[in-house]
């Protein structure tokens, strides 16, 4: 049994990264409503409609965040929940915090999910140790004659701590030189995996060429059932490498049977009919939804 000393200091670090948490989302918050101008002008209905709604909750969102939310539509909706409410309150209420990390950590997505198709892994490194694609444990030199014995183009990044395109390098084996490979691999130190960079289908590549465009789903299991929450296809800017709305991308929401809805939002907030290359979402249809979710609930 865990003494009460190291439970009470748990939860003040769940409760001090809650804290850390709202004030991160709150200021993301700010900053897009900076580059909305202000976005949907809603205040009659956030004090009729949004602060009711919630009140019966025992919290009172922000306005900027229904600003922000009910700008595209024009009308306001009281069920969108707010950024700082979502990651600083609910996430934690719902998940064990304390196994985020491992979790997270893509060195240990085949074992998480052994029975789906992935990129292929050439090698990774957890805390410091090299593995092969098969788990082996081998050492640097093993791992870098794999990147370069490998034909086709291959991609490496952080495995944890990762996110908005941070510190994702590409190279190929047949072009670049062996102090490439030993620079990129060195110079994350450790905690990172190197793949096979992934044919996606010619729809989505469609979108964008250059990136591979993400088809990114939130759910929730609650009492035995799984809800999925939203759908949402990301896509990089043109030329761009990867698909982050931080790195110039954009996203657009799916409806359940594939189609993108009318508008998507670009890296300054702005609500837009058309990608880069002038696609309009609403002409495209994204396939294999149905399975997505099949895979997500299974």
């Amino acid at each position: 049994m865990r003494s009460k000393f190291r439970s009470s200091w748990d939860k003040l670090n769940f409760k001090v990264e809650s804290i850390f948490r709202k004030h991160k989302y709150t200021k993301r918050g700010k900053i897009r409503i900076k580059k909305m101008n202000g976005g949907y002008d809603c205040g009659k209905e956030y004090n009729t409609v949004v602060i009711p709604f919630w009140k019966r909750f025992g919290y009172k969102p922000k306005k900027l965040w229904y600003q922000i939310y009910c700008d595209r539509e024009k009308k306001i909706d009281p069920r969108y929940m707010p950024d700082d409410l979502y990651y600083g309150d609910l996430i934690p209420y719902f998940s064990n915090m304390q196994f985020r990390r491992f979790a997270e950590d893509k060195c240990y997505h085949d074992m998480w999910f052994h029975d789906l198709n992935r990129p292929e892994t050439i090698c990774k490194n957890v805390a410091g140790v090299f593995y092969d694609g098969q788990k082996n444990i081998i050492n640097r030199e093993k791992a870098v004659a794999l990147c370069i014995q490998h034909r086709g183009e291959l991609i490496i990044k952080p495995s944890i701590d990762s996110g908005e395109g941070r510190l994702i390098s590409f190279f190929d084996p047949q072009r670049d030189s062996v102090d490439k490979v030993q620079k990129l691999i060195d110079d994350l130190k450790a905690n990172y995996i190197v793949q096979g960079v992934v044919k996606q289908h010619p729809i989505l590549e469609k979108m964008n060429p250059s990136s591979l465009n993400t088809i990114r789903v939130v759910s929730f299991f609650f009492e035995g059932e799984v809800y999925i929450l939203s759908i949402i296809l990301r896509m990089g800017a043109k030329n761009a490498r990867v698909d982050n709305i931080g790195a110039g991308g954009f996203a657009c929401q799916i409806h359940k049977d594939g189609r993108l809805y009318e508008f998507g939002v670009n890296r300054k907030a702005e609500w837009v009919k058309e990608n880069a290359y002038g696609i309009k979402f609403a002409d495209v249809t994204i396939p294999f939804v149905d399975k997505i979710i099949e895979i997500i609930k299974n």
